[in-house]
């Protein structure tokens, strides 16, 4: 009989050692996934604004040519900046918040939605 438990016990022991490692690589890897969401929005802002840099000499000069003047270019350049910021901070959270949340909740929460959604591939289970 106690040999039976210990049994049990040292079965016990390893499923819950095996979960365990099954748990740690199920958060290294949401974890390396939401790590590189980070990175890719760093680049992605990094040559974005890179990109604004450009177009915005780009539209100084332009707006320096119709208006012949370097003040009515930059006060142009201003109030385009000025409207641009106000865009971005009334729609913010939908441009950006709703975007990042809907990400890391599909990285975090990904392994319940795939086994909802694909389906139960029965030929391979061993019948007891």
């Amino acid at each position: 009989m106690s040999d039976d438990k210990s049994t049990v016990f040292q079965d016990l022991k390893e499923y819950l050692q095996t979960e365990f490692e099954i748990f740690k690589l199920n958060l290294l890897e949401k974890m390396a996934k939401i790590l590189t969401l980070i990175v890719g929005i760093i680049i992605a802002a990094v040559l974005s604004l890179i990109a604004i840099a450009y177009f915005s000499v780009m539209l100084f000069d332009l707006f320096n040519q119709l208006t012949g003047s370097n003040f009515w270019a930059t006060i142009l350049m201003i109030v385009l900046f000025l409207i641009f910021s106000v865009f971005i901070v009334i729609f913010s959270e939908k441009l950006f918040l709703n975007y990042f949340i809907k990400k890391i909740y599909s990285v975090l929460f990904q392994s319940s939605d795939k086994a909802k959604d694909q389906p139960q591939n029965t030929e391979n289970i061993p019948q007891i």
